[in-house]
């Protein structure tokens, strides 16, 4: 489904104003909400707020809502919000994609454009994001650019976990048990209280195995990988500590820390195609694999690695939180310290030989601290701030196979390997071996305002300077079963030296000095009691980096920033007293929007490059929650987009007016919620699930890459008392086979990762 421009979306949204009045003015008694849809205070706009009032798309749900969707990963939370979805087809890095925009990459060094804060506190890696959800008070989704008063990297929107933090003075707590399919075993708790009269604490944990739902092949050749992938096996601990230091200075201290040990990866399969003599794909005009349906293994549930695959990773965090009481002003300093320990490999090719290995080292530490002063008068809102952020990362990155072929080949022609290791018999073992040191260092200040022009009218006008500086001390070696010794190729300019006085490639830009501004300028209109609506213009911004693969070339070293104005158009409305219909429409210019691809162009083997385009969208989003009755909970959820990229260098002739990856032109989500008694218990019936139409994976929009329109439903039943919750559970209950990610290799074929099957839990939850 394709809508051909924005003024449907519009007009469509002008007219839910209006009935959103009519019924409003119906209806305008004291809202009450029952189930688990009550109304959400949220932090969009860093105060406190009901959801209903914040003049931005921002969908929230609750901890209790997390509870009844049985999420307890935090990529897992997509399903239920609209335009929102999630490629996670590792363990180790998690792409958020709001409304199209993401950046399917998965190296270290780059950062996404969707802004991930945990607890007020940015983070900067995609590696530290994926890991488990527990004791969760609310997760926060904000469409749409968001660096006004949230900072860097935040062009296509922003989410929020926000803890249950030790705010409460009598003591309480959980204790869940949960087992599943594939051998999915879990236990989970927590408990808080006061300490003393001033002081309050919280401890909570989580810790998760799980057998993988993709096995190996059995008849496969001999020393084949036997572990199944995409399990778990791991913990996350956190512990608060809250206390009032005075009548008015409050301190909130948070720790966490979580470890994954030995996770298997890998898991892709081939997508068929009709391979020649050589055993590669034909291509298109643009250097995309022509396939021809189905996966070679013949079941996409099913891996051919040769290569043992692993996940080692440790995350530790620590944040302080200091607000500061006066008459009519209120200071927060938000401090916090993050550092990732990461090694990672993977079979990345889905054939039983080495003709593609990945992996990746990675130490990460990360500081940041935040300093916001913010108050009000009687037409009045504002806040004004200051953020530094400083972050280092040392890293390495090794590829082995096919990807080096034509770098083997520039080599050789360079006099700097001898032949034999070019025309090395398959399977090509030569290996790129990529160091670096990346540091990055932000500043930024920014101020808001939401001044009154009327009782029922209120501008907002936001405004950020951010300025980066970033470094980076690369070097790359190239060996093999003939050339053992590393051999430096390319390096950037600080690492020319009497050691390695020859490289190949030499790139001079080691640095980026970046500043822009982001900003915000809306109107929003109190309509009736329950009725507001709001249209907004914001501009968002996000940075440039480094292409560090083993093929890249100098003119594609550096990628350029990106800048994206939004204009969106909003109703916020109370139909009844528990029934609420949220609607936003948007449309995007991007300049130079950063598209990120595995087959550059004039190249026979992959190597990931990212490029810029400008690009355009529009779309919408609609969500309906209904407590229908006292026993019968509603919500619906919808979303409408296209989107239109100028032009992508892949493996040939450009890719011309391309889609957004992950943008189906039509979604939805879906979830009914029934309560009925037994005794003096209740029994609750759970369906939801989310329906996606046609979409790539990929920004190419290779014909490998697809993903046909497909429904995930989910099942639950749970039976509830004053302090137990047992819950059985089944998620994809009608067993769909869908892609959660492709990767176009050209002539090597598009490789896919395939969603979970049908599973089934059963869990026992004790509250006190």
């Amino acid at each position: 489904m394709k809508l051909n421009s924005t003024s449907k979306y519009v007009a469509l949204a002008l007219g839910l104003t209006i009935t959103g009045q009519t019924f409003a003015q119906e209806n305008s008694d004291e809202t009450q909400s029952t189930g688990i849809f009550e109304k959400i205070q949220v932090t969009a706009t860093k105060r406190t707020e009901s959801i209903q009032d914040v003049p931005v798309s921002v969908s929230a749900l609750s901890g209790e809502q997390l509870d009844a969707l049985g999420l307890s990963d935090n990529a897992e939370i997509t399903q239920q919000i609209p335009n929102f979805q999630v490629n996670a087809w590792s363990p180790q890095i998690t792409i958020f994609n709001l409304r199209g925009v993401s950046q399917n990459n998965f190296v270290d060094n780059l950062e996404a454009p969707i802004a991930v804060y945990q607890d007020e506190a940015y983070v900067s890696s995609m590696n530290a994001i994926s890991g488990q959800m527990f004791d969760i008070e609310r997760v926060e989704v904000l469409r749409g650019p968001q660096g006004t008063l949230f900072g860097r990297n935040a062009t296509g929107g922003l989410v929020h976990y926000i803890s249950r933090g030790a705010e409460d003075d009598f003591t309480s707590g959980y204790l869940e048990a949960s087992v599943g399919s594939y051998n999915r075993q879990s236990l989970e708790g927590a408990i808080g209280g006061a300490i003393s009269d001033n002081v309050r604490g919280r401890v909570a944990f989580r810790h998760e195995t799980a057998d993988g739902y993709i096995k190996a092949m059995t008849d496969g050749p001999e020393g084949i990988d036997p572990r199944a992938i995409g399990g778990a096996d791991g913990y996350g601990l956190r512990a608060t500590l809250e206390a009032d230091l005075s009548d008015t200075l409050l301190a909130e201290f948070i720790f966490k820390f979580s470890k994954d040990d030995d996770v298997p990866t890998g898991g892709y399969v081939f997508e068929n195609c009709d391979f020649d003599a050589d055993e590669l794909c034909p291509v298109d005009a643009s250097g995309r694999a022509i396939v021809t349906g189905g996966v070679v293994s013949g079941d996409p549930h099913v891996h051919m690695n040769d290569t043992r695959g692993f996940l080692n990773r440790e995350t530790t965090s620590a944040t302080l939180k200091l607000t500061k009481e006066f008459d009519d002003m209120e200071l927060v300093s938000i401090t916090n310290y993050l550092s990732l320990e990461k090694n990672y490999l993977e079979d990345g090719d889905a054939f039983p030989a080495p003709i593609v290995v990945f992996g990746q080292d990675m130490e990460l530490n990360q500081f940041s601290q935040e300093l916001r002063l913010s108050g009000n008068t009687d037409s009045l809102q504002w806040q004004v701030g200051g953020y530094y952020m400083d972050v280092e990362m040392d890293a390495d990155a090794l590829t082995i196979g096919a990807p080096n072929i034509d770098l083997s080949f520039e080599l050789f022609e360079a006099g700097v390997i001898s032949a034999p290791t070019v025309f090395d018999d398959f399977p090509f073992d030569g290996r790129s071996d990529r160091e670096y040191n990346l540091t990055v260092e932000n500043m930024s200040v920014f101020g808001q305002i939401d001044y009154e022009l009327a009782t029922d009218l209120t501008l907002t006008a936001g405004l950020r300077y951010s300025k980066d500086t970033k470094e980076i001390d690369w070097v790359a070696f190239f060996s093999s079963d003939q050339q053992t010794t590393l051999i430096p190729y390319a390096a950037t300019s600080s690492n020319i030296n009497s050691t390695n006085p020859n490289l190949f490639n030499v790139f001079e830009d080691d640095e980026i000095d970046y500043s822009d501004y982001a900003a915000r300028l809306s109107l929003n209109k109190k309509f009736t009691k329950e009725t507001m609506g709001f249209v907004a213009w914001n501009r968002g911004i996000k940075g440039g980096n480094w292409t560090l693969s083993s093929g890249v070339s100098p003119d594609r070293f550096v990628h350029k920033p990106e800048v994206l104005n939004s204009i969106e158009v909003g109703i916020k409305t109370e139909l009844t007293k528990n029934t609420r219909l949220n609607a936003t429409t948007y449309y995007y210019d991007y300049t130079d929007y950063q598209t990120f691809v595995a087959i550059p162009p004039g190249e026979v083997s992959p190597n990931p490059q990212i490029g810029n385009s400008d690009a355009t969208a529009y779309g919408a989003e609609f969500e309906l929650v209904s407590s229908v009755t006292d026993n019968l909970d509603v919500l619906l959820g919808l979303a409408f987009s296209n989107s239109e990229v100028e032009e992508i260098q892949a493996g040939g002739l450009p890719v011309i007016n391309a889609e957004f990856p992950n943008a189906p032109s039509v979604s939805g989500n879906y979830l009914v919620r029934y309560y009925t008694e037994l005794g003096e218990n209740e029994i609750v019936f759970q369906f939801d699930g989310a329906y996606y139409g046609d979409q790539f994976l990929e920004v190419t929009n290779g014909p490998g890459t697809v993903q046909e329109a497909y429904n995930i439903s989910n099942l639950s039943i749970t039976y509830q008392t004053e302090n137990w919750t047992i819950s059985l559970a089944s998620k994809n209950v009608f067993d769909k086979i869908y892609k959660a990610y492709s990767l176009d290799l050209g002539v090597l074929g598009a490789t896919s990762y395939y969603a979970p099957p049908r599973t089934t839990s059963l869990s026992a939850k004790y509250q006190f």
